[in-house]
This record gives structure tokens, sequence and C-alpha cells, in this order.
């Protein structure tokens, strides 16, 4: 790998690049930067400067240019859409409220069901994070009894085991709102 390909530039806009494209399968992304990889380092010398680096990528074109040629493509891929954080928070809020809920009978059901349509139908995350969003809402239906379990074989079942339950439930769609919400924020400042 030549100097070129390390500068902060290039490696900011490769990064870019990938982020755009993250619609794509793994090695069709893989062959994106690849090719992108190539073709810099054949234009571009060795310890080439800043206003150098600058041009060659603005020949390129933006990466959002170039992940959208990538995406148009393939078939039945449709790029990513940034949507609002309103939007975005109330899903993922629906998410994580569904665990304490689902020990009333049905209310976090529904919830996390509307929680996974929300999430399914949205543009602004790929098919690998909606099926992580819609795994970490529906993980308080195991969790949930899983660690009510454990409790009854340690020595009981009592109220604050029940708080801790609910906790413990709340962790994994937590944890999974996290990281769809991170993943939504990316493409936010794109959206001019």
């Amino acid at each position: 790998m030549s100097d070129t390909l390390t500068h902060p530039l290039v490696r900011a806009y490769l990064a870019s690049v990938d982020t755009q494209a993250a619609v794509l399968s793994d090695d069709r992304r893989r062959d994106l930067l690849a090719d992108l990889r190539e073709h810099i380092e054949s234009v571009l010398p060795q310890g080439a400067d800043d206003a150098a680096v600058q041009q060659a990528l603005d020949q390129l074109g933006t990466p959002r240019e170039i992940a959208a040629a990538a995406i148009a493509e393939e078939p039945g891929v449709d790029p990513l859409q940034p949507q609002s954080s309103a939007r975005t928070t109330l899903t993922l809020g629906m998410m994580v409220l569904a665990a304490p809920f689902f020990e009333v009978l049905g209310v976090g059901l529904v919830v996390a069901v509307l929680a996974a349509v929300r999430i399914w139908r949205s543009p602004a995350w790929t098919r690998r994070d909606k099926r992580l969003g819609i795994l970490c809402a529906f993980s308080p239906l195991l969790v949930i009894p899983a660690a009510a379990a454990l409790f009854v074989l340690a020595g009981g079942l009592g109220p604050e085991e029940l708080i801790g339950i609910l906790l413990i439930a709340m962790v994994i769609p937590l944890a999974g709102a996290i990281r769809l919400g991170r993943s939504a924020a990316r493409l936010r400042p794109h959206a001019a």
C-alpha cells in the first residue's frame, strides 16, 4: 500500500464511500473500494500534496455520487436515505420501551411489533441493521423467561428480582437502539 492511500483526505474519502455504499453487499462494496484505491494510486504520485490529492478526488466525484452509481448498477438495492431524528428517536424508543411491558400481557409485544415494522420500513438502515434491530426488539421474549428461571433457581422471585429482570431485558434492545441510532445519524450530515 502506498503512502497515497494513507493520506488523510484519501482515507476520509474512502470511508465516506464505504458509508454511503452500505446497502451494497460486502463483496460488492469491497470491490468498489478496491477499484477506487487502484485508481487513486494510479493517478496520484507518491508524496502528493493536499491540493493534488483533493483535485484527484474531486475528479472522481463525491462519495455520494460514487456510491449512488454503484447502487444504481445493483438490481433491487435502494440507497440509504436519512430520516428525521424525531422519527428515529420514536422508533428506537419504542424498541427499548417494549421490554418492560412484555410483563403486561400483549402490551410489550404490540409495541415491539410496531417498532419492528417501523425499523423494517425505514430507508435509513441496511437490511443487516434492520434484522439486528428486530432481533433486539423481540429479545425480551427470551430474556425475561430465562432470567426469571435463573432467579427462581437461585432462591426466589421477589419484587427486587422482577425489577432486575426488567432491567436485564432492556439491555439488548438498548444496545441495538444505540447501534441503529449511530447508523441513522451518520446519514444526516450528508442530507443536504
